[in-house]
């Protein structure tokens, strides 16, 4: 967990590292690995989306409540928004 922790620290805004933290320990194995390895591979935007994947997963199980001032949210949101999707 001490590495964890340092690179929430790290990756993250303050104000979003209590999140980080509760998602990761609420997740599974899984997610606290992706994180740890897009971290290390110095990929922090990637750390995001494994946070607001991860988070997605806990919503779903009803281990989270959905707040949407919260830092993290559902990764494929902007793939249903109007303006980004484009006709071929």
């Amino acid at each position: 967990m001490k590495e964890i922790k340092a690179a929430i620290r790290k990756e993250l805004r303050k104000e979003c590292r209590e999140e980080a933290l509760k998602i990761l320990i609420l997740g599974d194995d899984k997610d606290r690995e992706d994180f740890l390895k897009y971290h290390n591979e110095d990929k922090g935007n990637i750390c995001c989306l494994v946070l607001d994947y991860a988070k997605k997963k806990l919503i779903e199980a009803n281990k989270w409540e959905f707040n949407a001032e919260d830092c993290f949210n559902d990764p494929f949101k902007h793939f249903e928004d109007d303006d980004t999707i484009r006709e071929e």
